[in-house]
């Protein structure tokens, strides 16, 4: 085993599947990636379609709706890397976009992983859904799924 995914959400649950992978990977000497997944898309409210605001306000009030996304993404994979820093390992992160079953389906086989590492529930509606994710991971995924209970 060389390469490992770990999905997480920022979760009680998913630091503790991240904390199980570093223990896994720092036993097997394995490369770790996190993975973050935004699955909130930016949009404009409608109340502020009908305004009267530019077009170039608007862009920016959702680019900066966007920023604040990626920074909460970040900071997620900032605080679950902290397990893996402390045992003295590198890890990547990664933030993607869209559903995140598919996503990190998707990702593991592009990147060829030997392993995907993830809570059995998240956040909830507005972030990961786990319970249907994680089924949903399991069900497709071409590798192995760990899931931490």
């Amino acid at each position: 085993m060389k390469n490992i995914l770990v999905a997480v959400d920022g979760s009680p649950s998913s630091k503790k599947a991240a904390e199980k992978a570093a223990f896994i990977a720092d036993a097997v000497n394995a490369e770790v990636t996190l993975i973050n997944v935004i699955t909130e898309t930016v949009t404009t409210p409608s109340n502020v379609l009908s305004s009267s605001l530019p077009m170039e306000q608007l862009q920016e009030m959702m680019d900066q709706e966007e920023k604040k996304l990626k920074v909460e993404s970040q900071k997620i994979l900032d605080d679950a890397a902290v397990f893996f820093e402390e045992k003295g390992m590198e890890v990547k992160k990664v933030i993607q976009y869209t559903n995140p079953a598919d996503k990190i389906c998707d990702f593991a086989e592009e990147e060829d992983f030997d392993l995907i590492v993830m809570a059995d529930k998240g956040h909830g509606v507005k972030r990961f859904l786990l319970g249907s994710i994680s089924d949903k991971v399991v069900r497709h995924a071409n590798i192995s799924v760990l899931v931490v209970k």
